[in-house]
């Protein structure tokens, strides 16, 4: 049975003897309804009280919608901030908190009844399993607070029409905002303290009613004269007569005081006179500020007096600042350790925060939006589209120029990489971004100097330039990452431009490639033609966080790095409108990996904490790009971008032909025969195709051991700062290590490389061929049934995959097979758990190999910190002690970033490797599958990077199940992992297969 079933009945009217009931019996629909019948709260009809006062609801009405502005959302903490948790189920659920509330009314009754009462008091409802499933809102006045002489709280009591509910502590979440001195369990309620305030102002109220309706005493006093009198009776008929002629409606009688001859005065108590309006003000003003809430905000007439458009703005910022966003803030405290810590998390990093980030008080105001947006306009680098659509105007259709002064012409940007303005009095072109004369002249004379060599690559002004700048702008962005010997930005920049001419002249860069869309079309390495291909589809749904960072990012464009191009800025805006383009989005989530970095630094922080009103160029960057600058969310557009980059290689995945292993009739006349690949431009073909899916698994294998070292950084970290002494140092750090369960996570995408070379190595072998013979199925009179392939160890690796829709797909289809079928002869590696065993062994390898190397970094590391404090004198540190706690903090300081520094290149040969291994066994074992009788010959690049071992062994052919030979060592195949460690790290050698036919 459930909660219902147990306790139905329990609030029927039993009489006054109703016994005392525990909260396990209480049904729902007795704790929610009668919050809404004749208990009542708030009638507005008792001017007395705090909650029935004009002035006070008034401040309650602003207090509850201003409240209730920005959700409160779960956070994990990490050393790099709050990182956001979406769709948690302690944040869905104060979304939701019962199906009689929205998330707002539910605010408003927290923040009223903390004002009225000083308490406010949620009932948990948990369903059978224990978990919270809502969240009640009970009425303060009837909550009594218990507790003995050992606790302060043991229990609650509920009563309510004559029976008593008892709730314990973990079943309540028990809000205050300020501590009642006389009783400490229960909380001080603002309205209390100014009583008389609000008596005194509905006295007020009252008396005006008063006035207006009858004056509030007699309006005319008639009195005999002289000494004459008169009987009672005259009295009341001079009284009636004169009432109905004189006398409105609803008016009082006049005063008729018996004698003889009469005097008729008029008393002179007019409310103008009595000024009582602002016989009020006093008391609303002390509301006003026991609440916290301007006078101004809630309309009152002491506030209204003295408003203008100005201060009323100032007042809400003042207001938001320093009333709402403590509340927010202690209250997220109060929700963390009462619902999430105590019934969701077990884990003290998980948090609840308010999200500011769309509290219009806290926006951007829009008039200092629009100074911008004008500035920028006049000073010529805004286009008058870009000026329209900031200001919620339509564009023009040739709207796509800069306004400049008379001696400058306007340009169109449409279709122009390389805006240039042009002086209008001469024919001279100046670039937008104008270099000194001095490096004008060195990069016209690189350009001369390699284009009189007639190179199959030629150069470009404009090219250089480009490379110049964004040079630049790299060692202005993060100058810290430079070498040492360099001394300027001019000297960095014309380094790369050396380096950029030489990849012009040699085809292929000396090492990681760099400003590939400046590329030649014809060029190997270039990227321009990609671009061009893709740019035209746009990701749908850009989030109005990112458009919101890149208007940001262009407003502060004057604060930009010189190696900003036009075509960032270009992008900012259509991303600033909604338009992403597919490329873009590619692209975001390596530029994002990339430069990380540029947030970190004194500067950044200084601008992010106020203390300066200048953001770095690397900030405006990260704007520029819909990246937010704030720790919490700085990797936000970096995950979204990752997620859409995955949609759009999906999308764009190739359209396979049938290959010759797939054709129906393979199973019943077999594989056709084997292609041999003879030529030197065949072989070079087929090496590429296998190196290109090589690239792209170890591009993601690199984030993913990066992923695992950054874990690895952040967590030994914290296990420094929490060691005692160095003996318990080096326990933690074993027990860190040793529990880790990275294998687990590695075992399905191992599987998954596996499978997608198989495929590979299948399509190698019997290629798609339009004059491939098929017979016909009918011709065989035979009925071919589909094969049925069902991955068995799927659902069983399931549970171990890492959280993300992103890698599940990738362990499902790979980024080659996609819903292609593994052949049935080599069977998938999740349904073949003999010849898994490889991978599964290696998975083991992989992580005992990286914790081992983790291992011996770190005590180098600690030996190094050892070193520098004994030369200090500060020897055996203990924790809790000053030495030992300044010891501590510096080796977690100095694993954060020697770790730090090391991780990005060591995932990335890690993962080269680790490819390379599954990759060459799964092609040899594909190999196998076929049945045929085959050889294998050793396959290089046959650049110059190759090895000398390797360049010897290139061409060597052998049969399928022997070895090759190299200075006496065999290897069963490139990568073998029995090979030495120098024959195979950052190996790209292949195989190629050979079927060999008797005659």
């Amino acid at each position: 049975m459930g909660l219902t079933d147990n306790i139905r009945g329990f609030f029927k009217q039993q009489g006054s003897d109703a016994e005392q009931k525990s909260y396990g019996q209480v049904p729902t629909s007795q704790i929610v309804f009668p919050f809404n019948t004749d208990a009542g709260f708030y009638s507005g009809v008792n001017q007395m009280s705090p909650e029935g006062n004009s002035a006070a609801l008034a401040c309650l009405n602003v207090l509850g919608t201003a409240f209730s502005e920005p959700p409160l959302e779960v956070y994990i903490k990490t050393d790099e901030g709050l990182e956001y948790i979406p769709n948690h189920p302690a944040s869905e659920l104060l979304k939701n908190p019962n199906p009689n509330m929205s998330s707002n009314l539910l605010n408003n009754y927290i923040m009223t009844s903390v004002a009225v009462y000083g308490d406010a008091f949620l009932l948990k409802l948990k369903n059978e399993s224990g978990s919270v499933v809502q969240l009640v809102p009970l009425l303060p006045d009837m909550v009594e607070v218990k507790g003995n002489n050992e606790e302060l709280i043991t229990k609650y009591e509920y009563k309510q029409k004559g029976n008593t509910l008892s709730i314990p502590p973990e079943d309540m979440i028990h809000l205050r905002e300020r501590i009642d001195p006389r009783n400490h369990r229960r909380g001080l309620a603002p309205l209390r303290s100014v009583m008389v305030e609000v008596l005194g102002d509905a006295a007020a109220s009252q008396m005006g009613a008063a006035l207006v309706k009858n004056t509030g005493v007699p309006s005319v006093v008639i009195s005999p004269k002289n000494d004459l009198s008169m009987t009672s009776d005259e009295a009341e008929n001079i009284a009636e007569v004169f009432g109905r002629r004189f006398g409105g409606e609803n008016r009082g009688r006049p005063l008729v005081i018996s004698g003889g001859e009469v005097d008729i005065q008029t008393l002179s108590f007019s409310p103008k006179d009595l000024e009582i309006g602002k016989l009020r003000y006093i008391n609303e003003e002390r509301i006003s500020a026991v609440l916290g809430v301007p006078a101004i905000l809630a309309g009152l007439g002491s506030g209204l007096e003295r408003a203008t458009y100005s201060n009323v703005r100032e007042l809400r910022e003042f207001f938001t600042e320093q009333k709402l966003i403590p509340t927010w803030n202690h209250f997220a405290n109060e929700f963390t350790k009462q619902l999430l810590l105590q019934d969701f998390e077990s884990d003290p990093k998980y948090c609840f925060k308010y999200d500011l980030s769309d509290v219009r008080a806290l926006s951007q105001d829009e008039d200092a939006t629009m100074n911008r947006i004008t500035q920028g306009f006049n000073a010529g680098f805004v286009t008058v589209n870009e000026a329209r659509s900031a200001t919620q105007l339509p564009p023009l259709d040739n709207g796509d120029y800069f306004i400049r002064n008379m001696m400058v012409a306007e340009v169109p940007t449409e279709d122009s990489q390389d805006v240039t303005m042009y002086q209008a009095d001469t024919n001279i072109e100046v670039e937008e971004k104008a270099v000194s004369k001095r490096i004008e002249n060195i990069l016209r004379d690189k350009v001369s100097e390699h284009n009189e060599k007639d190179p199959k690559y030629r150069a470009t002004y404009s090219m250089l330039r480009q490379v110049f700048e964004r040079g630049v702008g790299a060692y202005n962005t993060n100058p810290a990452s430079v070498r040492p010997s360099v001394t300027s930005s001019d000297q960095w920049a014309l380094a790369r431009v050396n380096t950029f001419i030489g990849a012009l002249r040699t085809g292929r860069f000396r090492n990681r490639a760099f400003d590939t869309d400046l590329l030649p079309e014809n060029h190997p390495k270039s990227t321009k033609k990609n671009i061009e291909e893709n740019i035209e589809i746009k990701v749908e749904k850009v989030p109005s966080y990112i458009q919101k960072n890149a208007q940001r990012g262009l407003d502060l464009l004057e604060y930009a790095g010189d190696g900003l191009t036009d075509k960032t800025k270009r992008e900012a805006r259509e991303m600033a409108s909604g338009k992403i383009s597919d490329s873009k989005v590619v692209r975001m989530a390596a530029w994002f990996s990339r430069h990380e970095g540029d947030l970190d630094s004194d500067k950044a922080d200084d601008y992010l904490e106020g203390r300066s009103d200048k953001p770095t160029a690397g900030q405006v960057a990260w704007l520029l790009w819909g990246g937010d600058i704030s720790k919490s969310n700085k990797m936000r557009a970096y995950n979204w971008a990752n997620k859409e980059a995955e949609k759009v290689k999906e999308e764009k995945s190739v359209e396979f032909d049938l290959y010759g292993w797939e054709e129906p009739t393979t199973k019943f006349l077999g594989l056709p025969t084997v292609k041999h690949y003879k030529s030197e431009q065949d072989k070079k073909e087929l090496w590429k195709a296998i190196n290109n899916l090589e690239n792209v698994w170890m591009d993601y294998m690199s984030n993913v051991y990066g992923k695992e070292l950054n874990r690895q950084r952040r967590g030994l970290s914290k296990v420094a700062r929490g060691s005692i002494d160095l003996q318990t140092l080096q326990t933690n750090v074993d027990i860190f290590l040793d529990n880790s369960k990275f294998d687990k996570e590695l075992l399905p995408l191992f599987y998954s490389i596996g499978d997608d070379f198989t495929v590979r190595t299948y399509d190698n072998l019997f290629p798609a061929d339009d004059n491939f013979k098929q017979a016909d199925p009918v011709d065989l009179d035979v009925r071919i049934d589909p094969e049925e392939t069902v991955r068995t160890v799927f659902t069983t690796v399931a549970a171990l995959l890492p959280e993300g829709r992103s890698i599940k797909k990738v362990v499902e289809n790979g980024f080659y097979r996609g819903q292609r079928e593994v052949p049935v002869a080599a069977r998938s590696l999740f349904e073949d758990g003999q010849a898994a065993g490889f991978i599964q062994e290696n998975a083991k390898k992989v992580m005992n190999d990286l914790n081992n190397t983790t291992k011996k970094r770190i005590a180098t590391i600690i030996e190094k910190t050892i070193k520098e404090f004994e030369e200090l004198g500060i020897v055996n540190p203990i924790a809790n002690t000053p030495n030992g706690d300044q010891f501590f903090n510096q080796l977690a300081k100095d694993i954060n970033t020697v770790l730090g520094g090391q991780n990005l290149g060591r995932a990335k040969t890690i993962a080269r490797t680790e490819v390379g291994k599954v990759s060459s066994w799964s092609q040899e074992r594909a190999a196998k599958s076929t049945g045929k009788t085959l050889e294998k010959e050793w396959l290089s690049e046959r650049d110059d990077k190759v090895r000398s071992a390797h360049f010897e062994l290139d061409n060597q052919r052998v049969p399928l199940n022997s070895f090759y030979l190299y200075n006496g060592i065999k290897l069963d195949r490139p990568r073998d992992p029995n090979a030495p460690i120098g024959l195979i790290a950052n190996c790209r050698c292949s195989e190629t297969y050979i079927e060999v036919i008797d005659e």
